[in-house]
């Protein structure tokens, strides 16, 4: 909520301030930029029964690298590819119980998202833009129990076609300050694990969650 009242603000604040002048954020055809995102984060979660001696407890750890490029078609519109690598673990244990038992599930993906974006200057410094994509995931997975294969080690693949809502703040001619929020589109993705179990799931979502907020920074020559 925190995040989402900070991005507010900027946009009004801008929005007042562009308000007062004619001159607008432009991307000039011809201009190439790099963008780098990257995220880390971390979880857990303990829960003890009351008048027991049970308890469980959980932990996330999760790491995001994305970066970019693209080229101005024309200006204000933009097109490009972005890179993703994703390396997420989880581990949970309970104690107390009839059978002490860990739980550790690791997994990863890469991904490839080739993309058009259009601009939407609103002030000198900031711009407004809606990003269309087509992007591709392969993931893999491992999961142990107590320290052994559970053999349900898993791998699949993910495509998601829609658009993504985003905010450039130029700190200079150059540098600029990115964030992308949400995520409207169609995504189909399948599993496979080892043990010859198969699963598809096909859906067309509004996502608002955590994961669809990315902070990172630009440059654009």
């Amino acid at each position: 909520m925190k995040t989402l009242l900070f991005i507010s603000a900027i946009c009004v604040t801008t929005f007042c301030s562009a308000q007062e002048t004619e001159e607008k954020q432009i991307i000039e055809k011809g201009t190439w930029n790099i963008t780098g995102n990257a995220s880390l984060s971390f979880q857990k979660n303990t829960f003890d029964f009351n008048e027991t001696q049970n308890s469980t407890e959980n932990t996330l750890t999760s790491f995001l690298i994305a970066p970019s490029f693209g080229y101005a078609l024309k200006n204000n519109l933009v097109a490009g590819v972005g890179l993703q690598y994703i390396n997420q673990k989880i581990e949970a244990s309970a104690t107390g119980f009839d059978d002490t038992a860990n739980y550790k599930s690791t997994s990863n993906s890469v991904g490839l998202t080739p993309y058009l974006r259009g601009y939407k200057g609103v002030g000198k410094q900031l711009a407004l833009y809606l990003q269309g994509e087509v992007g591709y995931k392969r993931f893999w997975g491992i999961n142990e129990q107590n320290g052994e294969s559970e053999n349900n080690d898993s791998n699949g693949n993910n495509l998601f076609i829609g658009v993504r809502p985003g905010i450039t703040y130029f700190l200079g001619k150059k540098l600029a300050m990115e964030v992308t929020y949400g995520s409207l589109g169609y995504s189909f993705t399948e599993r496979k694990h080892d043990d010859g179990n198969y699963s598809k799931n096909n859906s067309f979502n509004l996502n608002l969650n955590t994961s669809d907020l990315l902070f990172g920074l630009a440059y654009y020559f």
